[in-house]
């Protein structure tokens, strides 16, 4: 089922309202007719290998770069056991660096919305970590459910992406629960059933427990 996330897209030229649509995989967005996709929030690629209008500016790698992304993604909350309308805002200034154009990793502005309050999170280069933070500021009633708060998720040792590079074991529950160390973490790793992202939830989820799993 797709998921569609209210975004401003912003450059030199202006500002653009439009909407990112979101595959579990890809992210597919919309400026000016011409459609873009990626799967982080800082890496859309032209769909169709057409001439571009001269607002849009490409990087080495083929990467809309120049530009200032806002977004509002649905994040699945509830309140005291009722589900209710909450929101990851997410802001990132996205240039490539000329002289390091491979490492270009911008910083995302967190803050979440929900009950008609923004709390802020803070500045991260990765959606890990984002949930932990936000977690230690809501009230004890809230629970968020996604993958990344989902008991069987986790992150490869080799590190991970920006966003949407999580590894679901929800194939091998037992045998993800059950380990205790980066050793054997690492001999079931490969045993993963897909990539997912952070704020995808799937009918399997199960709150994480501390101390279980690799993550912990």
């Amino acid at each position: 089922m797709n998921q569609e996330i209210a975004a401003v897209y912003t450059d030199k030229h202006g500002s653009i309202h439009t909407s990112i649509i979101n595959d579990a995989e890809t992210l597919t967005i919309t400026l000016d007719g011409i459609i873009f996709s990626g799967d982080t929030f800082v890496f859309f690629q032209p769909a169709a290998n057409l001439p571009l209008p001269g607002r849009f500016s490409l990087g080495q790698l083929g990467q809309l770069t120049d530009f200032t992304l806002s977004c509002r993604i649905p994040i699945p909350t509830w309140k005291g056991g009722t589900a209710i309308q909450a929101f990851l805002l997410l802001e990132v200034d996205y240039s490539e660096d000329a002289l390091l154009p491979s490492y270009s990793s911008p910083y995302f502005h967190f803050r979440f919305e929900m009950d008609n309050e923004i709390i802020e999170v803070g500045k991260l280069q990765q959606f890990e970590g984002v949930f932990e933070r936000l977690q230690e500021k809501l009230p004890g009633n809230i629970v968020i459910k996604t993958c990344y708060t989902c008991q069987y998720s986790d992150y490869s040792v080799y590190g991970s992406d920006v966003f949407g590079d999580m590894l679901c074991f929800r194939n091998v529950k037992d045998s993800y629960t059950k380990v205790r160390d980066k050793s054997e973490y690492m001999d079931m790793m490969d045993d993963f059933e897909r990539m997912v992202q952070e704020t995808y939830l799937c009918e399997d989820f199960s709150p994480r427990i501390k101390g279980t799993g690799y993550r912990g």
